[in-house]
């Protein structure tokens, strides 16, 4: 059963107040090519697991992954990447998270590197280009959610460092283009500023003694790129290290922060593809005598998710703007992630149930955004750790929340 058209949901759920008119073409443009392009094969994607790196190039040819970065290099503005997103996933969340993070790790990329033009071309012309995947080595086995419980440990040999450890659901890490990974790593054994004294090193994805272990077989965003990966000796030069040694930590927590917003545009997208497939498919359906959508209950079910789709909306679109006028936005990226994913799943799990047994079946696109949706509430923080921070901005508990 293929995705129905947006506009009507689309339409319901709109921001002008947030958007310029030069957004709104962005939107159009993207969404055109969503639905012409990304969306016709985004099943057999998810269900293969086929990364097309065709569709990468293209979405890099539209600008997408210069879409956080500041001129000369891009726009540097938040809502177009979160319109961007938001389109990719309410056809194809793989893409969708594919495009995120490669956007979030140049833009991160460009800012850490900001006075080391040894380390900044001609990668980072790659990285926009999309000739050149970049990965953000972050997560490990024994870490997850404490994102300062790091095992990785880098030690000083001369004018090289050699890294031991192991990262885990790395993203946009073992495909033919991806190029270099960002890796945090522990730096000797005393603390900086109360925390673990992390570093952040540039590490090239051929390095001898780096192996990319075999992809994880996912629930969802089956047809991203995902791997572990070993280091066992990895010897980079003394030159790898981004910023100064120990400040990696407070870097990574800077690029979590913002990424959540994008991240809560996915969920948004994926929810309002839901909503949007459920109201077409009970303008198609009867039972009882009559078409579903002229039952109260089903289109109440669907009222109730529309304005929660709505809410979500205008809190998302708030988040980004203020990012854009750059006003802190902590507070705001811990909430929004945390509505919007959870909405997303609310959403995703109501339009399975509606579509009856068409929601059991992974040709309705509803029930591939169902198992989408369950890697929002986790992926670039978890609700809980949402919680703990927006806990902290009302002054309660968690002091040392990431």
């Amino acid at each position: 059963m293929g995705a129905a058209t947006y506009d009507t949901v689309a339409d319901f759920t709109d921001t002008p107040w947030a958007l310029t008119p030069e957004h709104l073409t962005w939107r159009d443009s993207m969404r055109r090519f969503c639905q012409e392009v990304v969306g016709p094969g985004a099943a057999c994607r998810s269900a293969t697991g086929r990364m097309d790196l065709g569709l990468v190039g293209s979405i890099a040819e539209l600008g997408v992954f210069s879409l956080a970065l500041p001129d000369p290099h891009g726009a540097g503005d938040l809502r177009s990447l979160c319109i961007a997103v938001e389109e990719l996933a309410a056809v194809d969340s793989s893409l969708a998270v594919t495009a995120h993070v490669q956007a979030m790790n140049t833009a991160m990329f460009e800012l850490f590197t900001r006075g080391r033009p040894d380390l900044r071309e001609p990668l980072l012309s790659e990285a926009v280009r999309g000739d050149a995947l970049l990965a953000f080595g972050l997560t490990e086995p024994s870490g997850g959610s404490d994102a300062a419980n790091i095992s990785t440990r880098a030690e000083r040999d001369g004018d090289m460092w050699i890294i031991h450890g192991t990262k885990e659901f790395i993203t946009n890490s073992g495909t033919p283009l991806s190029r270099a990974i960002l890796l945090f790593a522990k730096t000797g054994d005393g603390p900086t500023n109360g925390r673990p004294r992390v570093s952040l090193f540039l590490v090239p994805a051929n390095s001898d003694g780096l192996t990319v272990g075999p992809a994880y077989d996912k629930l969802g965003w089956r047809a991203a790129d995902t791997h572990p990966l070993f280091f066992d000796g990895v010897r980079v030069p003394a030159s790898a290290m981004i910023g100064e040694e120990g400040t990696g930590l407070r870097r990574a927590l800077h690029g979590l922060t913002f990424a959540r917003i994008p991240i809560a545009a996915m969920a948004l997208g994926l929810a309002r593809a839901c909503l949007s497939d459920t109201v077409v498919f009970g303008r198609s359906r009867r039972s009882f005598g009559s078409l579903l959508s002229e039952h109260q209950a089903y289109a109440f079910k669907l009222a109730d998710l529309a304005a929660e789709v709505a809410v979500v909306r205008a809190a998302v679109y708030d988040a980004a703007w203020k990012h854009d006028h750059e006003m802190n936005i902590e507070r705001e990226a811990a909430i929004v992630k945390l509505t919007a994913s959870e909405m997303a799943n609310r959403v995703a799990y109501a339009a399975t149930q509606l579509h009856g047994g068409h929601g059991f079946v992974f040709d309705t696109a509803v029930t591939r955004h169902f198992a989408d949706a369950r890697i929002l509430t986790i992926g670039e923080g978890t609700s809980e750790i949402q919680r703990l921070l927006i806990a902290r901005h009302l002054g309660l508990g968690a002091p040392h929340a990431t």
